[in-house]
C-alpha cells in the first residue's frame, strides 16, 4: 500500500468526528484514542483552550463553553463575555480569567459555580487580548487593529487590581509566558519578532534581556511556554519552521523540535512534568507532534485534514491532549487525544504480501512495550477493510504471554473483481500505564492462475511439433493482451544441455494458446511456459516433455 494510501485511511479515521454533532472517533492510525467534540457554535475568530478544575474552557464569541477531562460537553457555559480572547486558569483550578476585548475588562469566572465574581477595568489600556498568570499577579497583552498595545500587570490579590505598564509598546498584543521567576513577552505581527525576558525575583519584573528575532529569524510569533522553573522557553513561529527550545538565561536557541519544513507552527504546551511537549501546526501533514521535551525525539503524530488546528489551540489534561480545531465551515471542535503522554508500547504486524483469492491469510505480530519488555495476555482490536472501504471487525484475537499473535482470514469480497488490496488495522488500547498503539499491513488478494501445456509425446528429429495450453486466472480468462515466456533445454543421456529461448507467445482472448518448434537433434526435450501475472492475477508455470528420436 502507498504511504498516501496510508495517510488517507489513517486521516479518514482519526477525522470521522469532524461534524456536527458530539461524535467518538477512533482512531487507529495513531498511537492514542481520539474523541473530537462539534461545540455546537460557528465561529472564525477563536484562538485559545484553558484546562483546569476538571474541565475544559473554550472562549466562542462572547460565551465560554464548558467540556469535562472526558472530552463531553457539560452542559455549562459562560456568557455574557464580550469578544472574549484568551484564558488562564489559576494554579489550583477554581479560577478562570478571561480576557475581553468587547468591553476592555478581564473577567474572573469561579470554576465551580463558572459566576463571574468580578470585573476589572482595563478601559485605559484597549483591547486586551493575551494572558499570562503566575500566583496572584496576571500579566495582559493588549492592542487594538488601530493603535499600539502593551502589557499591564495586576494584583488580583487587591480588591480594585490597578493595572500596572510594563516595557513599552507594541504594534499588536504580544504573546505572554510566565513561570518560575520568568515572565516572557513576544512580540507578533513582525518579520522579526523580538522576545523580551522579564525577571520576576524581585518582585517588580526587570528586563533580563532580550531573545533577537533577527539572529534567531522569529517570524510571525504564534505561542509560547515556558518550563515549571522558567528556565526553558518553548516557541511556535512561522520562521523558521520548527518548533524552539531557548534558554531564558542565556537567551540562545538550545534545540528544535520537527526540523524541516511541516505546515505553519501555530501552538505549544508542556506536560506538567516538563517531560512531554505538545506542538500543534497548521496547513502541514500532521496537526498534533508529541516530542520528548529533553531530546526532541517524536513520540507521537496524528492528523485531522478536514479541520485547522488554531493557534494557541493546546494544552495538556494529565497524560491527555486537547487541541482546538476549526472545520471548513468554520465550526468549533474539541479533540482530545488520550493517553499521549504514557509510556509508549510497540506492535507490530506481518502478512504474507500477496496472497489468493478464497485462500486463507495468516497475520503475525507482536505488542511489547517500547524498550521490548512484553505485557502479557492483552486483546487487540482487528479491523479488516476492503477495496472501497468496507469495513469488517474480526473478533477474539488477544496476544499471548509472550506478546505475540495470530489470526487467519479468508477475506469475502462483495463486489467484482473480488480482488484487491486488504488492509488489517490491528490496535491496542492501552491502559493506566501504557499508552495504545497500533499497526497495519496491506495484502494484495490475486487471483490464482492456472496453466497447463499438451503436446505429443515424441517426435522425429527436424519435424515441426505444435504444443498448446489454456491459461486461466481464477474463474475467468487473462488479461486481454497476456504473454507467456517459452523457453526448452535439451537432455542428453541424462545430462543437461543448452537452455534456449523461444519467442513470447500470446495468450488468446479465451485463454488458449499455441506455438510451434522443431527439434533438430535427438533427445529428450523439456518445455517450460511461463506466465508472470499481472496486478490482480498471480504467476503460474507449467512443463511439458518430448523425446526427440
Amino acid at each position: 500500500m502507498s504511504p498516501s494510501l496510508v495517510r488517507r485511511l489513517a486521516a479518514y479515521c482519526g477525522a470521522a468526528g469532524l461534524i456536527t454533532g458530539l461524535l467518538t472517533v477512533t482512531a487507529p492510525a495513531a498511537s492514542a484514542a481520539g474523541t473530537t467534540t462539534d461545540l455546537g457554535v460557528t465561529d472564525s475568530y477563536t484562538a485559545d483552550l484553558a484546562v483546569g478544575g476538571g474541565r475544559v474552557f473554550v472562549p466562542a464569541g462572547d460565551r465560554i463553553i464548558v467540556a469535562g477531562t472526558d472530552g463531553n460537553l457539560t452542559g455549562g457555559v459562560v456568557t455574557g463575555l464580550p469578544g472574549v480572547q484568551e484564558l488562564a486558569v489559576n494554579a489550583d483550578g477554581t479560577r478562570l480569567y478571561a480576557a475581553l476585548t468587547g468591553s476592555n475588562e478581564v473577567a474572573e469566572i469561579d470554576t465551580t459555580s463558572l459566576a463571574v465574581t468580578r470585573r476589572i477595568d482595563l478601559s485605559a489600556h484597549p483591547c486586551p487580548s493575551t494572558l499570562a498568570l503566575l500566583g496572584e499577579r496576571l500579566w495582559v497583552g493588549h492592542g487594538c487593529d488601530n493603535g499600539p498595545g502593551g502589557v499591564v500587570g495586576l494584583d488580583l490579590s487587591a480588591s480594585a487590581p490597578a493595572p500596572v505598564a510594563l516595557g513599552g509598546e507594541h504594534l499588536r498584543p504580544p504573546v505572554l509566558a510566565a513561570a518560575g521567576d520568568t515572565l516572557v513577552v513576544g512580540q507578533t505581527a513582525l518579520h522579526h519578532a523580538d522576545i523580551l525576558v522579564y525577571d520576576l525575583g524581585d518582585g517588580a519584573p526587570a528586563l533580563r534581556g532580550t531573545i533577537d528575532g533577527e539572529e534567531w529569524r522569529i517570524d510571525s510569533l504564534r505561542d509560547l511556554t515556558l518550563s515549571s522553573d522558567g528556565g526553558t522557553l518553548f516557541s511556535a513561529a512561522d520562521t523558521p519552521g520548527h518548533f524552539t527550545r531557548y534558554d531564558t538565561r542565556t537567551l540562545a536557541a538550545t534545540g528544535t523540535y520537527g526540523d524541516g519544513w511541516d505546515g505553519y507552527p501555530s501552538a505549544v504546551a508542556l506536560g506538567s512534568d516538563g517531560a512531554y511537549f505538545a506542538a500543534g501546526r497548521q496547513w502541514g501533514s500532521t496537526d498534533l507532534t508529541l516530542y520528548d521535551a529533553a531530546t526532541g525525539a517524536e513520540l507521537f503524530a496524528a492528523d485531522q485534514p478536514d479541520a485547522e488546528l488554531l493557534p494557541d489551540g493546546v494544552a495538556f489534561s494529565g497524560t491527555d491532549v486537547f487541541a482546538l480545531l476549526r472545520s471548513s465551515t468554520d465550526r468549533l471542535l474539541l479533540w482530545r487525544v488520550t493517553g499521549v503522554a504514557l509510556p509508549a508500547t510497540k506492535l507490530t504486524v506481518t502478512a504474507p504480501t500477496d496472497a489468493y483469492a478464497g485462500s486463507p491469510i495468516t497475520v503475525e505480530g507482536r505488542l511489547t512495550r517500547a524498550d521490548g519488555e512484553v505485557l502479557g495476555l492483552k486483546p487487540l482490536t482487528v479491523i479488516q477493510y476492503l477495496p472501497g472501504w468496507t469495513k469488517l471487525p474480526i473478533t477474539g484475537v488477544t496476544t499471548r504471554q509472550d506478546g505475540t499473535f495470530t489470526f487467519q482470514d479468508t477475506p469475502v469480497f462483495e463486489l467484482p473483481p473480488y480482488i484487491g488490496e486488504v488492509i488489517y488495522w490491528v490496535f491496542w488500547d492501552g491502559d493506566d500505564g501504557h499508552r495504545r498503539s497500533s499497526a497495519s499491513v496491506t495484502v494484495t488478494v490475486k487471483r490464482e492462475a492456472m496453466l497447463t501445456l499438451t503436446g505429443p509425446q515424441s517426435v522425429v528429429a527436424g519435424t515441426a511439433v505444435e504444443l498448446s495450453g489454456v491459461l486461466t486466472a481464477g474463474d475467468r480468462p487473462p488479461s486481454p493482451g497476456s504473454t507467456l515466456t517459452v523457453q526448452r533445454t535439451l537432455y542428453v543421456k541424462g545430462t543437461s544441455g543448452k537452455t534456449v529461448k523461444l519467442p513470447p507467445v500470446r495468450v488468446n482472448a479465451d485463454g488458449t494458446y499455441t506455438f510451434t518448434d522443431t527439434p533438430a537433434n535427438a533427445g529428450r526435450y523439456s518445455y517450460l511456459a511461463s506466465y508472470a501475472g499481472d496486478g490482480g492475477t498471480g504467476p503460474a508455470q507449467a512443463t511439458h516433455q518430448i523425446i526427440v528420436k
